[in-house]
């Protein structure tokens, strides 16, 4: 469903990725892991279209978007939770919501999609006329989630949904993530620094160290490798 061939990423003269090549089969999720500062943020940035690479291809449903613009590939399918949430904080998480299906026209269908999204997260509906500034961290990153399935993405990226939060909240982000995957059929790139969770739902993982990808296989079998166990898993 998605892949990127051969990406060589650059900030100024920054080598920030280096040949990294990845696939997303339809139905799956699939995490990638590494340290802070490996690149796995700037992956994401580049499949949706923030950065763009100076080598390589991003190919969605055989389709080269690698010079696509970022609407146009929320337009088509790619639904991008960034890092840190960003959500507009001086909004509501109505208003936020609404945001999130800015590409449709379909009033009853955003409705609808709307009230998915209360119902995955009842504390959204709860604090649905409040600024999203004054939510917690925890709730931040329901809205941030919500927002992105407003567009009706059939694949997700999700970048650091863990970060910053508790550890239960971790759990229940988590499980939401293995729910969307499971109930709504969305495909999901899971970029996180907590290895034992990201690998603990994926069904394949990659590791990427300083630009470049080390390991890739099934995500039990990552789980279970001495070196991964070492770098990411405290062991």
């Amino acid at each position: 469903m998605l892949e990127i061939k051969n990406l060589d990423v650059y900030y100024g003269a920054i080598h920030a990725l280096d040949h990294v090549s990845l696939s997303v089969q339809q139905g799956e999720i699939v995490s990638l892991i590494g340290a802070n500062g490996a690149g796995k943020s700037t992956t994401l940035r580049t499949i949706s279209g923030l950065i763009r690479a100076k080598k390589g291809e991003v190919i969605f449903e055989g389709q080269s978007i690698a010079k696509t613009p970022p609407h146009k590939i929320v337009e088509m399918g790619i639904g991008h939770v960034p890092e840190g949430r960003r959500v507009f904080a001086r909004m509501s998480v109505e208003e936020n919501l609404e945001l999130g299906a800015y590409i449709r026209s379909d009033k009853a269908g955003i409705k609808s999609s709307m009230q998915e999204v209360y119902d995955r997260f009842p504390r959204l509906f709860e604090r649905r006329k409040q600024k999203a500034g004054t939510l917690s961290g925890g709730e931040q990153q329901m809205l941030a989630i919500g927002r992105a399935l407003m567009s009706k993405p059939r694949v997700l990226l999700l970048d650091e949904p863990s970060m910053g939060l508790a550890p239960l909240l971790v759990k229940e982000i988590f499980n939401i993530v293995e729910e969307i995957n499971r109930d709504q059929g969305v495909t999901i790139l899971l970029v996180e620094q907590n290895a034992h969770m990201a690998l603990s739902v994926a069904s394949r993982g990659y590791v990427l160290e300083t630009g470049r990808i080390v390991l890739e296989g099934a995500a039990k079998d990552l789980a279970a490798n001495p070196e991964v166990q070492k770098a990411y898993l405290g062991a």
